[in-house]
């Protein structure tokens, strides 16, 4: 009995790094980099102005918008996940809105920062369904 059980965990664990080698990151693609804009300058003195902060622009519409996301601007987004499982090279965050979950897969990059990778949508029956109406509907009940 006690090989048995043995035998089985060792089969799960096999599973498991199996399924979390399906889930590889996509190769990181960088977009080239935008000058920086000069700074203003002050009409009565001729020193720099301040600026004013400006907020990170929310993600493109839709689920594909989440891709590429750093973890903080996540958390910034949508608080902390209500399931977290580590696998592997992996983080999946799950966030929950009524009728769905959505599921964040973040990877470490090669320069340490951890983004999103892939976004899956799934109902309460465990059926694959929309990532962008999941999104959404957790957008609507985040704003209330």
């Amino acid at each position: 009995m006690g090989s048995d059980l043995r035998a089985v965990r060792a089969l799960a664990g096999t599973a498991l790094l199996v399924l979390a080698a399906c889930v590889a990151p996509p190769p990181a693609t960088q977009a080239p980099a935008e000058p920086a804009p000069a700074p203003a300058v002050s009409a009565t003195n001729g020193t720099p102005a301040p600026t004013a902060q400006v907020a990170a622009a929310p993600p493109a519409a839709g689920a594909r918008g989440l891709v590429g996301l750093a973890r903080e601007a996540v958390s910034e987004r949508y608080g902390a996940a209500g399931f977290v499982r580590r696998d592997g090279p992996a983080e999946v965050w799950r966030y929950r809105a009524r009728e769905c979950f959505l599921e964040l897969f973040i990877y470490r990059e090669t320069d340490g920062s951890q983004r999103v990778a892939h976004v899956d949508a799934r109902n309460f029956a465990g059926r694959p369904m929309s990532a962008d109406t999941c999104l959404s509907r957790l957008d609507a009940e985040r704003r209330g």
